[in-house]
Protein backbone atom coordinates (compact mmCIF):
# COMPACT_ATOMS: atom_id res chain seq x y z
CA UNK A 1 0.00 0.00 0.00
CA UNK A 2 1.52 3.76 -0.99
CA UNK A 3 1.88 5.86 2.35
CA UNK A 4 0.73 8.79 0.78
CA UNK A 5 -2.45 7.35 -0.26
CA UNK A 6 -3.09 5.32 3.27
CA UNK A 7 -2.06 8.98 5.20
CA UNK A 8 -4.25 10.76 2.76
CA UNK A 9 -7.02 8.15 3.49
CA UNK A 10 -6.83 8.67 7.43
CA UNK A 11 -6.85 12.60 6.91
CA UNK A 12 -10.66 12.05 6.24
CA UNK A 13 -10.94 11.55 9.89
CA UNK A 14 -11.29 14.54 11.89
CA UNK A 15 -9.07 14.60 14.79
CA UNK A 16 -9.42 16.90 18.10
CA UNK A 17 -5.70 18.62 18.23
CA UNK A 18 -3.72 18.39 21.37
CA UNK A 19 -0.26 19.60 22.85
CA UNK A 20 1.19 17.07 25.25
CA UNK A 21 3.73 18.39 28.23
CA UNK A 22 6.02 16.55 30.22
CA UNK A 23 9.55 17.41 31.49
CA UNK A 24 12.69 15.58 31.54
CA UNK A 25 14.38 17.06 34.80
CA UNK A 26 14.91 20.29 34.44
CA UNK A 27 13.78 20.46 30.57
CA UNK A 28 10.44 21.09 29.70
CA UNK A 29 9.05 19.19 26.92
CA UNK A 30 6.22 19.74 24.47
CA UNK A 31 4.31 18.36 21.22
CA UNK A 32 1.49 18.32 18.83
CA UNK A 33 -0.40 15.29 18.43
CA UNK A 34 -3.45 14.65 17.01
CA UNK A 35 -3.36 10.70 17.63
CA UNK A 36 -5.01 10.66 21.50
CA UNK A 37 -8.03 8.80 22.14
CA UNK A 38 -9.80 8.19 25.42
CA UNK A 39 -9.41 4.50 26.73
CA UNK A 40 -11.19 3.71 29.42
CA UNK A 41 -13.68 4.87 32.42
CA UNK A 42 -12.88 2.64 35.06
CA UNK A 43 -9.94 2.63 35.66
CA UNK A 44 -9.95 6.38 33.75
CA UNK A 45 -7.37 5.91 31.26
CA UNK A 46 -6.09 7.77 27.91
CA UNK A 47 -3.55 6.82 24.91
CA UNK A 48 -1.53 8.94 23.29
CA UNK A 49 0.58 7.59 19.72
CA UNK A 50 4.44 9.04 19.93
CA UNK A 51 6.29 8.68 16.93
CA UNK A 52 9.67 6.50 18.05
CA UNK A 53 12.03 8.91 16.37
CA UNK A 54 10.72 12.14 18.49
CA UNK A 55 13.31 13.45 20.81
CA UNK A 56 10.17 14.37 23.69
CA UNK A 57 9.61 10.54 24.02
CA UNK A 58 13.11 9.80 26.04
CA UNK A 59 11.23 11.42 28.43
CA UNK A 60 7.97 8.83 29.22
CA UNK A 61 8.48 6.10 31.66
CA UNK A 62 6.12 4.17 33.57
CA UNK A 63 4.86 6.54 36.17
CA UNK A 64 5.91 9.66 35.25
CA UNK A 65 3.51 12.96 34.81
CA UNK A 66 2.11 14.22 31.73
CA UNK A 67 -0.66 16.49 30.90
CA UNK A 68 -2.36 16.40 27.83
CA UNK A 69 -3.66 19.94 26.47
CA UNK A 70 -6.43 19.68 24.36
CA UNK A 71 -6.49 22.68 22.39
CA UNK A 72 -9.30 25.35 21.55
CA UNK A 73 -10.05 26.92 18.19
CA UNK A 74 -7.84 30.20 19.63
CA UNK A 75 -4.67 28.07 19.97
CA UNK A 76 -3.95 27.39 16.08
CA UNK A 77 -0.61 29.54 16.51
CA UNK A 78 0.23 27.47 19.32
CA UNK A 79 -0.19 23.83 17.67
CA UNK A 80 1.98 25.02 15.10
CA UNK A 81 4.41 26.15 17.39
CA UNK A 82 4.91 22.57 19.27
CA UNK A 83 5.15 21.00 15.87
CA UNK A 84 8.19 22.61 15.46
CA UNK A 85 11.56 20.83 16.01
CA UNK A 86 14.76 23.07 17.61
CA UNK A 87 12.73 25.85 19.08
CA UNK A 88 12.42 26.74 22.89
CA UNK A 89 8.27 26.17 22.30
CA UNK A 90 7.40 27.55 25.81
CA UNK A 91 8.78 30.61 25.45
CA UNK A 92 6.14 31.28 22.98
CA UNK A 93 3.37 29.80 24.91
CA UNK A 94 1.30 30.96 28.18
CA UNK A 95 1.31 28.31 30.93
CA UNK A 96 1.69 27.67 34.74
CA UNK A 97 3.05 24.37 35.99
CA UNK A 98 1.02 21.91 37.70
CA UNK A 99 1.35 20.25 41.02
CA UNK A 100 3.06 17.21 39.47
CA UNK A 101 5.53 19.96 37.49
CA UNK A 102 4.17 19.31 34.78
CA UNK A 103 3.67 22.93 32.12
CA UNK A 104 0.06 23.01 31.74
CA UNK A 105 -0.84 25.23 28.58
CA UNK A 106 -3.30 28.30 29.33
CA UNK A 107 -6.49 28.84 28.03
CA UNK A 108 -6.76 25.11 26.58
CA UNK A 109 -10.64 23.22 25.94
CA UNK A 110 -9.81 20.83 28.05
CA UNK A 111 -6.90 19.46 30.17
CA UNK A 112 -5.79 15.79 31.27
CA UNK A 113 -3.20 15.38 34.05
CA UNK A 114 -1.90 11.95 33.99
CA UNK A 115 0.67 9.59 34.98
CA UNK A 116 2.37 7.36 32.17
CA UNK A 117 0.90 3.68 33.12
CA UNK A 118 2.11 1.68 29.88
CA UNK A 119 4.01 2.18 26.85
CA UNK A 120 3.30 -0.49 24.17
CA UNK A 121 4.73 -0.84 20.60
CA UNK A 122 2.52 0.59 17.57
CA UNK A 123 4.34 0.30 14.23
CA UNK A 124 6.05 3.15 14.16
CA UNK A 125 4.91 4.65 16.52
CA UNK A 126 4.54 4.23 20.42
CA UNK A 127 1.06 4.05 22.23
CA UNK A 128 1.72 5.68 25.65
CA UNK A 129 -1.46 4.94 28.12
CA UNK A 130 -2.14 7.60 30.89
CA UNK A 131 -3.66 6.91 34.36
CA UNK A 132 -5.83 10.04 34.54
CA UNK A 133 -5.87 11.84 38.21
CA UNK A 134 -6.97 15.41 37.58
CA UNK A 135 -9.31 16.96 34.54
CA UNK A 136 -10.45 20.18 33.82
CA UNK A 137 -12.53 21.89 30.58
CA UNK A 138 -13.84 25.14 29.68
CA UNK A 139 -17.61 24.89 28.13
CA UNK A 140 -17.10 28.46 26.37
CA UNK A 141 -15.30 27.75 23.87
CA UNK A 142 -15.02 25.47 20.97
CA UNK A 143 -12.53 22.80 19.95
CA UNK A 144 -9.57 23.04 17.02
CA UNK A 145 -9.35 20.21 14.56
CA UNK A 146 -7.63 18.87 12.23
CA UNK A 147 -8.95 17.62 8.75
CA UNK A 148 -7.49 16.51 5.39
CA UNK A 149 -3.94 18.42 6.69
CA UNK A 150 -5.51 21.63 7.93
CA UNK A 151 -6.43 23.09 10.97
CA UNK A 152 -9.66 24.54 11.64
CA UNK A 153 -12.36 25.38 14.40
CA UNK A 154 -15.82 23.32 13.76
CA UNK A 155 -18.31 24.61 11.68
CA UNK A 156 -21.17 25.68 13.99
CA UNK A 157 -23.62 25.96 11.36
CA UNK A 158 -23.25 21.99 11.12
CA UNK A 159 -23.06 21.42 14.71
CA UNK A 160 -25.44 19.18 16.44
CA UNK A 161 -25.93 18.61 19.75
CA UNK A 162 -25.56 14.79 20.79
CA UNK A 163 -27.15 13.76 24.17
Amino acid sequence: MEARNFRNTLGNFATGVTVITTTRGDELIGMTANAFSSLSVDPPLILVCIDKKAYSMKAFENNHPFVVNLLQEKQHDISKIFAKRDIDRFSYASYSISEAGVPVLDENLATIECTVHDILEGGDHYIVTGLVHHVSYNENTNPLLFFRGKLGPMPQEDAVKVN
